[in-house]
This record gives structure tokens, C-alpha cells and sequence, in this order.
């Protein structure tokens, strides 16, 4: 399992999900509207009670962490981090809709990036998103990742640090 990831940026402080955070289920059942849970997998927009809002965190939790975003001490949204061979990792995020088109997904993609490539020579990056998720292949492009493939009508996309 990951160190636990803590790390600002100009308008965002991130830190691993603290799962017993009072509050957490429903700030989770809050954020996850229909809004910005269309693009993502099924299960995230179908967190209506505490039991989902725990499973949902189990599975996740099982193979990798989340990282929670916050602004001002209000949550602005989360990261997912699944570490696969060394150095590589399947990175995702979500941003609550009331922080949308303020740059936000990029420069916290741009910290985790960071982060994670830390002094390692070579990191690798991987994020899935669907297609017609404009919004978010434009935040991918602006990082400089580049498409890779399409799986299970999925656009798979890949960036390569290097120290």
C-alpha cells in the first residue's frame, strides 16, 4: 500500500481520506450527484445509503487510496490512486460540481502527478475516461498525457515523467 499522500497547491490541500471522518458518508452521498458521477463507473452513482457509500469505499480502499481534496475546509472533490508494477499508477479523480471550470482537476492532477513521481527516474501514469468526456480529456491533454487505447469502451490514456 501507498505512504499516506499529503500535499498542497496553490488553492488545494490534499490528504489521504481519513475513513473516520465524521460526516464522511454523507459528504461522499452529497458530492457524488447525478451531475458528476454520469461519466464514471456504475457503482459511484449509486451511493444512496451508508451501507453503499461503505461498500463503495471497500472496494476502492482494497487496492489503492484515495486522496481527499479540500478548499476553504470544504471538501472540492477526490483522487484515486491504484498502484500497479513499480512506478506506475492508474490515477482518476472527481470534483464536486460546484467547483467545476476553475482549473481545478488540472492542478490537482498536477500535484498528484508530482507527488507520486517524487525521485523516481521514470513514473508512469494511467487514466481511463469515457469518451465523451470532453471535459475531462482536455485536463489529461493539458498534463501532456497522450491517448494509448480503448478497452471496454474505455479511452485509456498514458504520461511518462521522467526525473
Amino acid at each position: 500500500m501507498l505512504e499516506p499522500i499529503v500535499f498542497e497547491t496553490e488553492r488545494l490541500q490534499a490528504a489521504t481520506l481519513d475513513r473516520a471522518q465524521p460526516g464522511l458518508g454523507l459528504e461522499i452521498r452529497t458530492l457524488f450527484t447525478d451531475k458528476v458521477s454520469r461519466y464514471l463507473p456504475p457503482d459511484c452513482s449509486q451511493l444512496e445509503t451508508q451501507d453503499d457509500v461503505a461498500q463503495w469505499l471497500d472496494s476502492r480502499l482494497s487496492i489503492g487510496t484515495i486522496v481527499r481534496l479540500s478548499s476553504t475546509d470544504q471538501v472540492a472533490g477526490y483522487l484515486f490512486v491504484f498502484p500497479e508494477e513499480a512506478a506506475q499508477y492508474r490515477i482518476g479523480y472527481v470534483i464536486a460540481e460546484s467547483y467545476w471550470g476553475k482549473g481545478l482537476a488540472t492542478e490537482a492532477m498536477q500535484g498528484l502527478i508530482n507527488h507520486l513521481a517524487g525521485s523516481n527516474k521514470t513514473t508512469r501514469f494511467i487514466a481511463g475516461i469515457d469518451p465523451v468526456n470532453a471535459a475531462s480529456q482536455k485536463v489529461l491533454e493539458k498534463l501532456g498525457f497522450g491517448y494509448d487505447h480503448t478497452q471496454a469502451e474505455i479511452d485509456y490514456y498514458v504520461l511518462e515523467t521522467s526525473q
